[in-house]
């Protein structure tokens, strides 16, 4: 499988830090758009869709690595680049997949090798689940607290998120694509 290259590496505890510290600053943000209508309306949506952008890019390899060490995969840090499979997106929509900073969490193959299937199945499923959960929840919280653009944002992110499960379940590439060759391996 052939990958875009990463634009930056860093060392584990650098990229949990920033990813847990972009999370929150999305939740704050999304904070920010439910409760403070002084910052008028441009601003309560401008930080709602950083927040929500925050926490849709911040959660993915996060939720990849916190579910690989609990079941006992050892990691050699973390990577930055465009997605995995811009191949799966029509144009323009491709470019923008391919644009925006997305991490990638690298396991150290011996260890994922050495894990056993339903261990490597769970870290494999955890990215796209945390993305799911954390941006489903990140749009309901607007939605139900009357943000501007709430409700909006939490359809598009419900079906987005089905219609990405779908995705990455079908190609070769996918997270859950490759959970399920986890299971059935061995």
């Amino acid at each position: 499988l052939v990958r875009p290259p990463l634009w930056l590496r860093v060392p584990v505890a650098t990229g949990v830090a920033i990813q847990v510290g972009a999370s929150a600053m999305g939740a704050l943000l999304i904070a920010v758009a439910c409760a403070l209508p002084a910052a008028g309306p441009a601003g309560r949506e401008l930080s709602l869709g950083l927040g929500f952008l925050l926490i849709y890019l911040n959660t993915h390899a996060l939720g990849h690595y916190l579910v690989g060490r609990a079941v006992g995969i050892r990691f050699r840090g973390f990577g930055m680049r465009g997605t995995d499979h811009p191949e799966n997106y029509p144009p323009g929509l491709r470019q923008i997949m391919s644009f925006l900073p997305m991490w990638a969490v690298l396991t150290e193959p011996s260890s994922r090798r050495s894990a056993g299937r339903r261990a490597q199945a769970a870290m494999w499923a955890a990215g796209e689940t945390s993305t799911t959960l954390c941006s489903i929840a990140a749009a309901g919280t607007a939605a139900l607290a009357g943000a501007p653009w709430g409700q909006a944002l939490l359809v598009v992110s419900v079906l987005w998120n089905l219609g990405a499960s779908v995705v990455v379940t079908r190609i070769q590439k996918g997270d859950y694509a490759k959970a399920l060759r986890a299971l059935r391996a061995g």
